[in-house]
């Protein structure tokens, strides 16, 4: 089944001579809008795991469905169907995945400016700007700095020999977060005296792996009491 107005949803765009109030028209759209951007976060967090940012900020969509749908309550105007858990697919690398992310917040920030001239009232301004402002200051952040954080992780793999399709796989909580250090330690890694030609010339899983091993031995001795033996 189909919403009634589905073309206008799909177009994100009020239609005024459309048989339906333009303020109805306008919260189903944004409404709309937020679904499509909670299946897609969804489904990167079952493709890739529950990785910063996407999980959280897919909780924060299905918030502002709810601030949205209470709006619906309040205009006496009926929830729009969701069609998108049926017909969302995610990218096949992380990168693509966060790039992706990044337009549709742009495109949301931008959706809300186009549908505030037809909110009615302060009540419904005030949701739509708190929702926009969400997304500018909150989303949009996160995902830029996703990206930023990818292209450098790729950056450091390509280094060793890595293809970046294989970079952002996972190895663990605390070797994928020394993995992150390392690789934002590499290109500045000179004034660090033998530490740096040891993170520029090592394999990052086998230099993770060296480095969560030694945190290891460090915490067993500190709690065991074992005295570190110097030769």
């Amino acid at each position: 089944m189909q919403n009634h107005d589905e073309l206008i949803l799909r177009s994100r765009r009020v239609q005024p001579a459309a048989p339906f109030p333009v303020a109805h028209q306008a919260v189903r759209i944004a409404m709309y809008d937020e679904y499509a951007a909670r299946s897609f976060y969804t489904r990167v967090v079952e493709a890739f795991g529950a990785r910063a940012p996407f999980a959280a900020i897919a909780r924060s969509e299905a918030q502002h469905i709810d601030a949205l749908a209470r709006l619906c309550d309040r205009l006496g105007c009926p929830r729009p169907l969701d069609p998108f858990p049926m017909e969302t697919t995610v990218a096949p690398t992380w990168r693509a995945n966060c790039e992706r992310a990044v337009a549709g917040e742009v495109a949301n920030i931008r959706l809300y400016d186009s549908l505030l001239p037809y909110a009615v009232g302060a009540g419904m301004q005030q949701v739509f700007l708190s929702l926009q402002a969400a997304s500018r200051d909150n989303h949009l952040p996160a995902f830029r700095q996703a990206v930023a954080d990818a292209i450098t992780l790729e950056q450091y793999h390509a280094e060793h020999g890595i293809a970046p399709v294989n970079a952002h796989a996972r190895h663990g909580a605390v070797t994928d977060f020394l993995e992150r250090i390392f690789a934002q330690l590499g290109p500045r890694a000179g004034p660090l005296g033998l530490v740096g030609p040891l993170i520029r010339t090592t394999h990052p899983a086998m230099l993770a792996g060296m480095a969560t091993g030694a945190a290891g031995v460090y915490l067993y001795r500190h709690k065991t009491g074992q005295p570190h033996q110097e030769k």
